[in-house]
């Protein structure tokens, strides 16, 4: 298996287009991608969010799904997914047409991600419920099964808890057999179990131990369902940006672009769980991760839109890893 990298296009969830216009700011997201694939990312992916983070603010976010429609007819090669979408955000059977008619507009290049969902003051805003926590987690199992049906069956019945379908008619399907399905999120009592019966992909934003000690317990789980632990690629998905050196690294960590984008973990606990740092510290933690098990990357750029890191990463830091 070789190692694969990815990239997030720049859509504005992260505040990155404030004070930008609507136009302007699509036009830079294609170019963005369309230099990724140049540059040899494997993968480009988007947010499942509608309203902004930190801060709810009053300007744009582009919308997944119609964001991979648009950019599968500006790339050709590279694949084309989604961290994550939320199971609870739509109808599985739309969710899997629309994931389908992507993969065929991209000529077979979707990945889909799916997640529990989280963001709960999204949820109110948009009037859909938030339900607990388990019961998220069931509509995701669900989801999962349902839209695999409907990719593979002529009339797709399911009969669940949360998610029903009635002879359900899918087509086109998608070009690809059965895209493959990334099963976001670490929780160690019911998220790993879920991904073990059936993610093709695993993603866990955590630092290094925390990776280790998921893979064990998604080895544990995998063989208690009987599936082949190695069948699971794990992958991860942090936050990056490349320094020329130790000072620079500092001076960003003390402006308010600095550190986490929630203040959620002191600057030290941040830089040492995320690929931030010169370009030798981050070699050295990438390499720490593949040599844990990860196999597939997905980078969040934090000087993005700027393409600065987008560009170092691949050519300065990639070349320098191995399984």
């Amino acid at each position: 298996m070789t190692l694969r990298f990815g990239a997030f296009v720049p859509q504005g969830w992260k505040l990155e287009y404030t004070g930008v216009a609507a136009a302007d700011a699509w036009a830079r997201s294609v170019e963005v991608a369309r230099l990724a694939e140049s540059l040899g990312y494997d993968h480009l992916w988007v947010y499942d969010h509608v309203e902004t983070v930190p801060r709810r603010e009053p300007t744009h976010v582009f919308e997944a799904f119609t964001t991979l429609a648009a950019l599968s007819q500006a790339t050709e090669r590279v694949r084309l997914g989604q961290m994550v979408t939320c199971a609870a955000y739509r109808n599985a059977g739309l969710l899997a047409k629309e994931a389908a008619c992507v993969d065929v507009m991209s000529g077979g290049r979707l990945i889909l991600g799916l997640g529990a969902g989280w963001y709960d003051r999204e949820y109110r805003a948009y009037g859909w419920t938030f339900p607990p926590a388990r019961e998220r987690l069931a509509i995701l199992e669900e989801t999962v099964q349902a839209v695999r049906l409907l990719w593979t069956e002529e009339r797709a019945s399911f009969d669940g808890a949360h998610v029903r379908l009635d002879g359900a008619l899918c087509d086109p399907k998608p070009l690809q057999t059965l895209p493959p399905v990334w099963i976001g999120g670490g929780g160690e009592k019911v998220t790993l179990r879920i991904a073990a019966r059936h993610a093709d992909c695993t993603n866990w934003q955590v630092g290094i131990e925390g990776f280790r000690r998921k893979s064990d317990l998604l080895r544990q789980y995998s063989e208690e369902a009987g599936r082949d632990f190695d069948a699971i690629t794990r992958t991860h998905a942090p936050d990056c940006r490349i320094f020329d050196g130790p000072a620079d690294l500092t001076a960003w960590l003390a402006s308010d672009g600095g550190g986490h984008l929630w203040g959620a973990a002191p600057d030290d606990d941040y830089v040492r769980d995320n690929f931030v740092g010169t370009v030798e510290d981050v070699i050295e933690k990438v390499q720490a991760y593949v040599d844990a098990g990860a196999r597939e990357f997905v980078l969040w750029f934090r000087d993005s839109p700027s393409t600065e890191s987008l560009e170092r990463f691949i050519t300065e830091v990639a070349p320098k890893v191995s399984i």
